[in-house]
């Protein structure tokens, strides 16, 4: 008998280790990309087409610019930004669910023990027994139902590693921008303080030449009218400075004004107007975060139909239980109180009013739409690129225009100045200089800001700002007990930095 239980035994082992996973097999999806971004030739005919970048610059783009502190303020943001902290929580919790999954392969042992008190005869007496026991149950994964839901949690797992990339490059780009935006508003603050000294000067000329009989109480009014409205500007433009350093405070997980003596001090823009993308957008796929994310929750999916096909299926189980009672707790352990079982046992459930197959159906619709979810990444990854490119481009154009307008807005106004102070012109004249000159003034500081701003946008789009290593599990205890079932054989389905080696 013991005989023809192990052999039992070895044939259920054996239907376990060839058996076959219901259910379809995952491929990844294709899409046919163009083969070069639409927007390249008239960057070539407006960019640095010797410039480029390349993939080591791109993972770090925001060094490019050639600011320290740019790159320091970044830095602290991936060890301080809530965002990063929540997507690290993410990766925990999917982890663990990798092991609450994976559990579902190996058998299950419950221990018990109890003390009773049995009556003995109809005079009230009782003996009291104590008792120990064991019972262990063991599903046998004959048609994958299991390995499909352990195949699901890792594609999740992994999912969850690049939606922290993902989040990684949207925390750079946020800081580049507002650190940006903050050291535009700082210029602008600089340029309309310094027109409105030019236009008290004005003021004062203006009384002056009213004292002496050359212009009328009107310009005077005028002219002060002029620099209150000009003055006016400064606490709108000092309110969006701190809004944007309290975005950036944000971004590094620190308190509002932390940051208010570091960043005191104004920087102009850096003088960055060189870069054509030379990657093709079929590379994008392989780079973009978010695009590695949607085919990783596809992938989930897919393993989910088959553990939904699963219950059209028995569920063989090898289960065996020990116990003992005995009036001594010395005796417990002694075979004359004690008895076991082991066997085979088959559960199937053959009716539940469409519950499995709605189940099924519900997984196949799922799929699809994450296999949508994925297409439609794709397509607005290279919408992105495409429409940051060409804003890229367009704008580098008019910051060239812009240059020369305010080159020919100064000698403007130097020149209405020299000729109102002569009486050669009226002092409307000299106004609309002075107001072009600083519209001017603030269009090139907003031009070369947007510039750079798309810039980033653009870095983002290209999925720079991080590489293959910031995909590993860093927190994963390689010695847990039990160990998560993630080998590091650089398969597709295992080890998530491997997937994205030489993207």
């Amino acid at each position: 008998m013991n005989n023809i239980k192990r052999r039992f035994l070895y044939a259920f082992a054996v239907l376990a280790l060839c058996g076959c996973a219901v259910g379809p097999d995952f491929e990844a999806p294709k899409y046919d990309a163009p083969k070069s971004w639409e927007g390249n030739g008239d960057a070539e005919a407006h960019l640095d087409k010797d410039r480029g970048i390349s993939p080591e610059e791109l993972s770090q783009w925001w060094k490019l610019f050639g600011d320290d502190q740019l790159v320091s303020l970044i830095e602290r943001a991936f060890e301080g930004n809530p965002d990063l902290e929540l997507a690290m929580a993410k990766i925990r919790q999917t982890r663990a669910g990798v092991g609450i999954t994976q559990s579902g392969l190996f058998p299950t042992i419950d221990i018990n023990a109890d003390l009773t008190d049995r009556s003995s005869d109809g005079m009230g007496g009782s003996h009291v027994y104590y008792g120990a026991g064991a019972n262990a149950s063991w599903e046998i994964d004959i048609f994958g139902g299991t390995r499909r839901s352990v195949e699901s949690a890792i594609e999740t797992y992994k999912a969850s590693l690049a939606d922290k990339c993902a989040t990684r490059i949207s925390v750079a780009a946020e800081v580049a921008r507002n650190y940006f935006q903050y050291r535009a508003l700082q210029q602008q603050i600089i340029i309309t303080k310094n027109n409105l000294n030019t236009q008290k000067k004005t003021y004062n000329i203006t009384k002056q030449r009213k004292a002496n009989g050359f212009v009328s109480q009107l310009d005077v009014v005028r002219a002060a009218a002029q620099v209150e409205t000009t003055s006016s500007e400064i606490p709108q433009l000092e309110s969006s400075l701190a809004q944007a350093r309290h975005a950036i405070e944000f971004l590094l997980g620190l308190n509002p004004n932390s940051l208010v003596e570091e960043l005191s001090q104004p920087k102009p823009l850096p003088e960055f107007e060189k870069f054509v993308p030379t990657s093709v957008p079929a590379e994008l796929v392989k780079r973009r975060p978010d695009v590695i994310s949607a085919e990783y929750a596809l992938h989930a999916a897919v393993a989910e139909i088959g553990y939904a096909e699963a219950d059209y299926y028995p569920r063989f189980y090898i289960t065996g239980s020990v116990s003992y009672a005995a009036p001594e707790i010395g005796d417990i352990a002694r075979n004359k109180y004690g008895s076991w079982s082991v066997g085979p046992n088959v559960s199937w459930n053959i009716f539940q009013a469409g519950k499995t197959y709605y189940n099924v159906e519900q997984s196949h619709a799922l799929a699809q739409t994450q296999s949508i979810t994925w297409k439609k990444t794709v397509l607005q990854a290279l919408q992105e690129v495409e429409d940051n490119l060409v804003a890229a481009i367009k704008e580098r154009e008019r910051i060239d225009y812009m240059s020369r307008i305010v080159e020919n807005q100064r000698k403007a106004f130097e020149l209405s100045s020299v000729l109102y102070t002569e009486g050669e012109i009226e002092f409307l004249d000299l106004l609309d200089t002075q107001r072009s000159l600083l519209s001017a003034e603030q269009n090139q500081i907003t031009t070369r800001r947007l510039f750079i701003d798309y810039m980033i946008v653009l870095y983002k789009a290209l999925g720079g700002g991080w590489t293959p290593e910031d995909m590993i599990d860093k927190e994963l205890d390689k010695d847990a007990v039990p160990p998560l079932l993630l080998p590091e054989d650089g398969s597709k389905n295992q080890n998530p930095a491997a997937d994205l080696n030489g993207a």
